[in-house]
């Protein structure tokens, strides 16, 4: 799978995958080896732009971390929204439905 990642969701990815690298227990949900999940992380794109998902089992964890993401982030833009921020829970917001696009 390839898409494309602007930096901010980059980083995003980039943060939810360093999770997945922590965790054995969460790798082996998925059934990546800690070889597999190091270098899926290695292949993120820190400044953004075209990223190649190599592998069925990678992708299966790619798209269960950010869809799992999105929905934390849905909760956080609610909270922004009820603080009065109404930019940036539509900013988040808008991020959230991305990762729901692109990891679906």
């Amino acid at each position: 799978m390839k898409l494309r990642l602007t930096k901010n969701d980059a980083q995003e990815v980039l943060h939810k995958l360093g999770v997945l690298a922590d965790e054995p227990e969460l790798q082996e949900e998925y059934g990546l080896t800690q070889p597999k999940t190091d270098a899926l992380l290695a292949s993120v794109p820190t400044n953004g732009g075209e990223w190649t998902i190599a592998g069925e089992l990678e992708l299966a964890a790619v798209r269960g971390e950010m869809q799992d993401h999105a929905l934390v982030l849905h909760d956080i833009a609610d909270d922004a929204r009820a603080a009065n921020d109404k930019m940036e829970s539509r900013r988040i917001r808008q991020q959230a439905r991305r990762f729901e696009k692109a990891f679906k």
